[in-house]
């Protein structure tokens, strides 16, 4: 699946997990599912994370965003020289050391728990949409794959699942924050 799928799917598992757990999370917590549903990603060194932050185009925010464009890559490079793509970072495994070291770090904003471990969760679940599947049983097991022969990233399919994601988002925030019914024309749900 490509960035923008990812991004929709980070969403939309943010909303979804909401509406589940009851909670109504900030709007700021958003972009922070978004960044968690590239992190798997940042074992592949073309990622949008595992290439670094640098193509900015403004000197100041390039400036700024540097240590963390060189800790992604460094972390890239890691990664993708010993347990290589698609294993560790979209494996339970993967999931769970996430989850942990987020809930560790920042136990005390369960929104933002809530948005990073939604948008990581759903990268792994995207990718399980893909012909590629993801190793759920790393380092034991084959690629797992929700549909049969899945769905060749980059084609129309996948443009359809996103634009089906991105619906079920729009649904989702509706029934979250009331208020944006009202903003909108909409009659109560």
């Amino acid at each position: 699946m490509n960035a923008t799928t990812h991004a929709v799917f980070g969403v939309a598992a943010l909303a979804g997990a909401a509406l589940v757990a009851g909670a109504e999370p900030p709007a700021y917590v958003y972009p922070a599912a978004v960044a968690a549903a590239w992190l798997p990603d940042v074992d592949n060194p073309r990622s949008t994370l595992g290439n670094g932050l640098s193509r900015m185009k403004n000197p100041t925010l390039n400036l700024l965003s540097r240590p963390l464009s060189w800790a992604l890559r460094t972390t890239s490079f890691v990664l993708v020289r010993t347990v290589g793509h698609r294993t560790l970072t979209h494996s339970l495994v993967g999931v769970f050391l996430f989850s942990l070291t987020v809930w560790l770090l920042l136990g005390g904003f369960p929104n933002l728990v809530l948005a990073l471990v939604a948008g990581y969760a759903s990268h792994v679940f995207a990718d399980a949409l893909n012909t590629r599947g993801v190793p759920l049983l790393w380092p034991a097991g084959k690629p797992f794959r929700l549909l049969p022969g899945g769905i060749r990233s980059g084609g129309a399919v996948e443009v359809a699942v996103a634009l089906v994601a991105l619906a079920f988002t729009l649904y989702a925030l509706l029934l979250l924050y009331p208020g944006l019914r009202g903003a909108i024309g909409l009659q109560p749900i």
